[in-house]
């Protein structure tokens, strides 16, 4: 072989070996005469309408820490997808909950579902993300959001897939079909698994009252016209972790369910990493599963049925 051959197939072997590359921008939408802003995440060249993953932040987080413990971005080159990360009033979204202390937050004066709406009307509008296949996901507060926005706008939804969020008691989620993953821990001290007042043990405030894991799923299996269970699976491979992941799905008419339970899981995003301390604040952080993993493979299948 020459040497300016030898070059050639260097060349390409590098080209192929070379990471796939996103872009990223900061962006806004006017909504209630407010600039909102949000983060997008695309590959380079979208030539085409692609799927839409929107991330809602945990409360008194915001859009980068979301983005840093989900690490959605592997996805949007790699897997040809958009990801946005919004970012909430203050650091909170208004997921519909109500209380007194609440009511004190900046967020109980905006409408982030209609932030919701707006961003995915820009997107869809600049022909960036294809209107059939919009995602949304979160965790606790961000993942109530997910909840709320998902059974507003059910229509232009293709499904959510909340974590550690169990559904609020001051509102009933009126989607006629809605498509959805949910992943609960059952030692979670801030999202109470038996339902009842959020973080009742960690502060004062009164931060709203929400229904038990199981009404959650059992509103959603009536949504989704589920009669029965279609396979359980308890995983239990990571000694170290000190938790099992069982998962669920269900057998549903109208759209799939899926609920994955972190026996012994806190208030935690299953499969990021973690360490000490956070273990002592939040509980721990299941190894089990990886929740971007299974909220992407489920996003995934929906949009081969």
């Amino acid at each position: 072989m020459s040497v300016r051959r030898a070059a050639l197939v260097l060349l390409c072997l590098i080209a192929t070996l070379a990471p796939l590359h996103a872009a990223e921008r900061d962006r806004a939408v006017a909504v209630g005469g407010l600039s909102r802003k949000y983060t997008l995440i695309t590959p380079t060249n979208v030539p085409n309408p692609i799927p839409l993953i929107i991330v809602f932040h945990g409360g008194r987080q915001n859009a980068a820490a979301a983005r840093r413990y989900t690490r959605f971005d592997e996805f949007a080159a790699k897997e040809n997808v958009a990801v946005v990360y919004p970012q909430g009033l203050d650091n909170n979204w208004n997921d519909g909950r109500q209380s007194e202390d609440l009511l004190q937050r900046a967020a109980a004066n905006v409408d982030d579902v209609e932030f919701t709406r707006e961003i995915i009307a820009q997107l869809e509008g600049e022909r960036v993300v294809d209107a059939k296949r919009v995602y949304l996901t979160g965790a606790s507060n961000g993942g109530m959001m997910a909840m709320r926005a998902g059974c507003e706008l059910w229509d232009r939804i293709a499904g959510i897939a909340p974590v550690i969020a169990n559904q609020p008691v001051d509102w009933q989620c009126k989607a006629k079909r809605l498509p959805a993953l949910f992943i609960h821990g059952t030692d979670d001290e801030y999202m109470p698994f038996a339902g009842g007042q959020i973080a009742a043990t960690k502060t004062r405030q009164n931060l709203g009252q929400v229904r038990s894991v199981d009404d959650t799923i059992a509103a959603f299996k009536r949504i989704n016209s589920c009669d029965g269970v279609k396979e359980t699976v308890t995983l239990d491979k990571v000694g170290r972790d000190e938790t099992k992941a069982v998962v669920t799905e269900y057998a549903c008419k109208n759209a799939p369910l899926k609920h994955i339970v972190i026996e012994g899981g806190g208030h935690t995003w299953p499969g990021a990493r973690t360490g000490v301390v956070a273990d002592m604040l939040l509980g721990k952080t299941s190894q089990e599963v990886n929740a971007t993993a299974e909220i992407w493979n489920f996003f995934l299948s929906l949009g081969q049925q």
